[in-house]
C-alpha cells in the first residue's frame, strides 16, 4: 500500500491551485464525482467553497470521510431493515451494497483497494 502524498495542480473556477493528497483520496474524490457526474474539478470547486478556514487538501479529506461514513451509515440501517425480515429501499444487492443512493454508484471495495 503506497500511501504517499501526491500532488497535483487543478483549475478551479479559472484559478490554479495545488492540491496534495494520498492515492487513495484522489481515487474516491475521482469515484464521488463521477457518481453524481460532475467533473473532478467541479467537485473541488465545491468542496472549496464549502471549505471554511481549513486548507483544500484537508478540506477535501474532510469531505471524502464524512461521505464515506453517510455510506457505512445507509449500508448499516439498510441491513438492519433486512435483519428484521423487511425488503427495505436500498437493501443490500448480492454485492452486500445498498442498490440506490450514493452507495450504489460507489465501489466501496475499489476504494478499499486502493487505500
Amino acid at each position: 500500500m503506497d500511501s504517499g502524498i501526491v500532488k497535483r495542480s487543478v483549475l478551479i473556477k479559472g484559478r490554479k491551485t495545488s492540491v496534495s493528497l494520498e492515492d487513495a483520496f484522489w481515487n474516491a474524490l475521482r469515484s464521488i464525482a463521477a457518481e453524481r457526474q460532475v467533473s473532478t474539478p467541479s467537485l473541488l470547486a465545491d468542496i472549496e467553497m464549502n471549505r471554511g478556514n481549513a486548507n483544500l487538501s484537508s478540506a477535501v479529506r474532510q469531505f471524502v470521510i464524512n461521505y464515506l461514513l453517510a455510506i457505512n451509515e445507509e449500508y448499516r440501517k439498510a441491513l438492519a431493515k433486512q435483519a428484521q425480515g423487511g425488503t427495505p429501499q436500498g437493501a443490500a444487492n448480492t454485492n452486500g451494497h445498498p442498490q440506490n443512493g450514493p452507495a450504489a454508484a460507489v465501489d466501496i471495495q475499489r476504494l478499499r483497494a486502493a487505500s
